[in-house]
């Protein structure tokens, strides 16, 4: 009966290590892709601003006035 106890928690321990090795993978690949989208945002901004745009904080405050 014990051996059956070993076998359950070593079931146990390598089922939480592949969920963890997992969810890395996962947060991993959000970090990869979120950086990504901020490049892409960043270029996109340089690409489209001309160069005496005002700030967007301009904008939004001059709109309200």
């Amino acid at each position: 009966m014990s051996d059956n106890l070993i076998y359950l928690f070593v079931a146990f321990l390598i089922s939480w290590l592949v969920m963890a090795a997992y969810l890395w993978s996962i947060g991993r690949q959000v970090r990869n892709l979120r950086d990504e989208v901020e490049a892409l945002a960043r270029q996109e901004w340089n690409q489209d601003a001309p160069a005496a745009a005002p700030s967007p904080r301009g904008r939004a405050e001059s709109s309200h006035a």
